[in-house]
């Protein structure tokens, strides 16, 4: 089985470095049609290349000003169709659907999503149906608290991109090792944030069964990036010690200031 997660950054096409958010500041206000266009065309050849069974999109816009789709997660469903890849789209506000935030114009459209493959890799090595289901938790803490879980029949996989504040994270991450406990076989991919390092990670899912795998650093060097971070590895997997992992690692396509991440592993 393969799953790849991505920061799509609303696709609006900003690496990362510091000078293109002062140089090209209309993108995070309105939007550009050309740069959308080209993040997304990135990530499409990604899928294309890797035909994940699942794909876990963070920051996506489902229809603020600054997109120029109906949805940008149906919409890169619909350019894989084009090329004979049949995914099924889902997304959910990533702030749920009470409090200010929700309410308001631009916000109220930032969402994070998932592809799920009609077909997927069972452990005969043969094609079958899914059979999955999918469905958004909200975390009790932070604005930005949206959890999806896709059900497969031998694997739950959760998509996750917690909060920046290192103390609404910690408590985040409590969140999601209890949400997960409750499922056999579980495996957490997603964009951590994780300012401070693994550790906490580790501490927080110390009473699961689940390993942390490190694909390497999911994000470029940047000035005075020894102040602020811990490591540059904001993006990884967690999943049971008993699964055979045959591939941990960061894809080298800048889709965003975060590069996309898989994994291939087979459930036990």
């Amino acid at each position: 089985m393969k799953v790849l997660s991505c920061n799509a950054g609303y696709f609006l096409d900003y690496e990362g470095a510091y000078h293109e958010y002062m140089m090209r500041p209309h993108r995070g206000l309105v939007g550009d049609r050309a740069a959308e266009s080209r993040a997304i065309e990135r990530l499409v050849g990604v899928i294309e290349a890797e035909q994940p069974d699942v794909v876990g999109l963070l920051e996506v816009d489902q229809g603020s000003i600054r997109t120029r789709t109906d949805g940008q997660v149906s919409h890169v469903a619909a350019r894989l169709a084009a090329r004979g890849l049949t995914y099924e789209p889902f997304a959910a506000t990533k702030y749920g659907d009470d409090g200010v935030i929700p309410s308001l114009p631009m916000l109220s459209y930032l969402a994070n999503g998932v592809l799920v493959r009609d077909q997927v890799t069972t452990r005969t090595e043969a094609p079958a149906r899914t059979e999955a289901t999918t469905r958004a938790h909200y975390l009790d803490t932070g604005p930005k608290r949206l959890v999806i879980e896709v059900s497969l029949p031998e694997v739950d996989i959760f998509s996750a991109h917690l909060a920046m504040s290192g103390r609404a994270r910690r408590k985040q991450l409590h969140e999601l090792a209890a949400l997960v406990r409750e499922r056999e076989h579980p495996v957490v991919a997603g964009d951590f944030n994780a300012y401070n390092g693994f550790e906490e990670v580790e501490r927080a899912f110390e009473r699961t069964s689940l390993e942390l795998y490190d694909p390497g650093e999911t994000v470029p060097p940047r000035p005075l990036d020894s102040v602020v971070l811990d490591t540059r590895t904001l993006d990884f997997f967690l999943l049971p010690a008993s699964f055979a992992v045959s591939r941990c690692e960061t894809i080298d396509v800048q889709v965003s200031d975060h590069r996309p991440i898989v994994l291939e592993f087979e459930p036990r």
